[in-house]
């Protein structure tokens, strides 16, 4: 099987995630609750254009496989799905409220450390196995974390509010319950609108007026939300989720280099030394996978 299709789909999606902090601060002037309102306002129309228009024998499959299940099932996957749309919003809002009223490179570390997080939590929580070498990793990426709070706590914890809402979410939709992953996303999506709708008058303060703003969250809405998730599902249709989670550093690494190079956003000293050890982190956390991808390519 021909798969430098589906690679290039993978790195397409992360190269496009890597420069989603460009229009998030085109719209610096607008609230986090603003932003994060019309993203999933305009995200749940585009899937639902997708899905009815494009889609319907997965969904026409999907309802199907709704009602022929149990009924403690089928509310076990409904408050699996809606959790994992609780958590989504979250982990959105944080992330543009970061972006917008902290710096970018904040942003960026949580999606570094966010993958040694998840998999620490699948131990804890599903008892998936770390191997010695990624247990080394969990160490100096909590010398990192240290480090890095001893710089600016509130950095560190905003990291960590991104990072872990972000892996609970992982964790909430890591067992596949056969159900096409478009489908799941719009009804988290739809769920998120629905609880956003009812703290409408608490999160927006103005409906905004420009039509730049509404320019500006259509594109993040297509290109940098539903755009790259499509990506994402063609890549695992090629490739294994440990190659996809390896590029997946692709994003943070490109965020880094845009919050220096275009924000001008500095380092401290403290900071470079946190930063070298969570990439030695990184690179021991992922060699058991990088091996396995090599044997397989030779």
């Amino acid at each position: 099987m021909d798969t430098r299709k589906h690679y290039a789909a993978a790195v397409t999606a992360f190269v496009v995630w890597g420069f989603f902090s460009l229009p998030l601060r085109a719209l610096q002037a607008y609230t986090a609750g603003e932003i994060l309102y019309f993203r999933i306002a305009t995200s749940v129309v585009i899937l639902f254009i997708i899905l009815f228009g494009f889609r319907q024998q997965k969904l026409k499959q999907d309802i199907i496989r709704i009602k022929s299940l149990a009924g403690n099932q089928r509310n076990r996957i409904l408050m699996v799905t809606l959790a994992g749309g609780a958590l989504l919003m979250v982990n959105w809002l944080v992330f543009i409220y970061v972006i917008n009223a902290i710096n970018i490179k904040t942003a960026s570390f949580s999606y570094l450390i966010c993958p040694v997080i998840t998999a620490l939590l699948g131990n804890l929580i599903l008892q998936e196995k770390l191997s010695p070498i990624q247990w080394m990793a969990v160490v100096l990426c909590t010398i990192s974390c240290v480090l890095l709070g001893f710089n600016s706590a509130t950095e560190l914890g905003y990291s960590f509010a991104v990072a872990l809402s972000y892996a609970f979410y992982l964790i909430s939709q890591r067992r596949s319950n056969g159900f096409d992953r478009l489908t799941i996303l719009f009804v988290q999506m739809l769920f998120a609108l629905v609880v956003l709708s009812i703290s409408f008058p608490w999160l927006v303060n103005e409906v905004p007026q420009a039509s730049r703003f509404y320019s500006w969250i259509v594109v993040i809405a297509g290109i940098f939300t539903v755009l790259p998730l499509f990506l994402n599902l063609y890549a695992l249709n090629g490739i294994n989720s440990t190659t996809v989670g390896i590029l997946l550093y692709i994003n943070p690494l490109m965020n880094f280099v845009i919050a220096f190079v275009i924000f001008g956003e500095k380092v401290s000293a403290l900071q470079a030394v946190g930063y070298a050890i969570i990439l030695m982190a990184l690179v021991l956390f992922n060699y058991p996978s990088l091996q396995k991808i090599k044997a397989r390519m030779v």
